[in-house]
């Protein structure tokens, strides 16, 4: 949930710190929740499309695996 949708009226010259506030509303900051939200958002925006991009993501390419132990792709860190 977003702070402003449950913000309550704060005035400025109250002097209250963000953890303050984040208190009041029962919120917490989460930062990788947040990293891991527009990741996923890019990836929609990118597979909607055609093109060189998308094949990429997805691993859609052409030839021979490499040897060795395979590489975390970036589909794979969005859980």
């Amino acid at each position: 949930m977003w702070v402003w949708r449950k913000m309550q009226k704060v005035r400025w010259s109250e002097r209250r710190t963000n953890e303050e506030v984040l208190e009041m509303v029962d919120e917490k900051r989460s930062l990788m929740d947040r990293i891991i939200r527009s990741k996923k958002k890019w990836i929609g925006h990118i597979v909607r499309g055609d093109g060189l991009l998308k094949e990429v993501i997805e691993g859609r390419m052409d030839g021979k695996r490499p040897r060795g132990r395979r590489r975390i792709g970036f589909l794979n860190v969005i859980n």
